[in-house]
């Protein structure tokens, strides 16, 4: 199975009202050729009702100039500089909420979909009111039979979200549509109705535990997270930082974020269990980078700990839409 074969998967589903707008909002930072390639995907989609808004997070490729003349359809919205995951991502929530959309469908430009994807997820949140997010599958650009997220869990006291089937062969073990507790925001739809109430993504996140602070808002609000098995897409996964930012600023993002999200949800007794766990995991790659010789990404993990003990908390007006 191969991404580039996607458009073979022709089974017929049930399309939901065409009144249900879709706005997807793929973010774009010095990537042309796997934004073009998500763009392209992205045409062959079945949906009926859905527009796709490329917001450039301050490329100096030229990559928006590019993809705007290939893509006329795609409406680009351009940012100054690289404002991260989230506050680049609200840029494009701002406008198509305004704009009256009823679904909002976060996607990583290193990603490739399926064609029927946004109908087999619009339509479960359709079938389910109570549901605010709903995910696909997604596997690996490559190998493409091998699973990188089939559903996710998060518990208050975890240092950091599961995902199920990670580096898994895909065999349908991970098929059964269920709720989860840990939704990714490399392909996440949600309805405007729950971003209205719960508020936009926490610019605290440069990048990286904005997609899980989202699930958490939207649980406690009420709302159920979803993952849908039969919508599908392919990920390169980490092309994007590893080309424009490198591993040790991942590194430094992964356990900065963790500390603010358990600085800004986790009561007393939750810590008893954090503190071990993320002193575990530090220990753990500690111990690897200076194997492999790398002490910058080392470096990294703790300097990540202790901005994420400094940064500032946003409160909840702070992510009013």
């Amino acid at each position: 199975m191969q991404p580039a074969n996607a458009d073979l998967n022709n089974e017929q589903v049930a399309r939901p009202p065409s009144s249900h707008r879709v706005s997807i909002i793929t973010l774009n930072w010095n990537c042309y050729e796997v934004t073009r390639d998500c763009l392209a995907s992205l045409e062959k989609i079945d949906f009926p009702d859905h527009e796709v808004v490329l917001v450039d997070n301050g490329s100096t490729d030229g990559s928006a100039d590019k993809l705007a003349t290939e893509f006329p359809s795609v409406r680009l919205i351009r940012n100054q500089h690289n404002l991260g995951f989230a506050a680049g991502n609200n840029v494009g929530i701002r406008d198509v909420l305004a704009c009256g959309a009823d679904y909002v469908l976060l996607l990583n430009n290193d990603t490739i979909v399926a064609p029927d994807f946004l109908s087999k997820m619009v339509r479960v949140a359709e079938q389910q009111p109570l549901v605010g997010i709903v995910n696909p599958k997604i596997l690996y650009y490559e190998p493409a039979n091998r699973i990188w997220y089939a559903g996710g869990s998060h518990k208050l006291g975890w240092s950091f979200a599961k995902q199920f089937g990670v580096n898994q062969i895909d065999t349908g073990k991970y098929d059964q549509p269920r709720e989860v507790t840990f939704s990714t925001g490399c392909a996440m739809l949600m309805r405007s109705q729950v971003i209205r109430e719960i508020g936009l993504l926490d610019e605290a996140f440069f990048f990286g535990f904005e997609d899980l602070d989202w699930c958490i808002r939207a649980r406690k609000a009420g709302y159920k997270a979803y993952y849908e098995p039969a919508a599908v897409v392919w990920h390169h996964v980490g092309f994007v930082t590893k080309r424009n930012l490198g591993k040790a600023a991942k590194d430094f993002e992964y356990v900065r974020n963790s500390v603010i999200l358990a600085r800004k949800y986790f009561r007393a007794w939750h810590w008893f269990s954090y503190i071990p766990s993320l002193g575990w995991f530090l220990a753990y790659r500690t111990v690897g980078y200076l194997v492999r010789m790398e002490p910058q990404r080392a470096k990294a993990l703790y300097r990540g700990m202790w901005c994420g003990a400094m940064a500032r908390i946003n409160g909840t007006n702070d992510n009013a839409v």
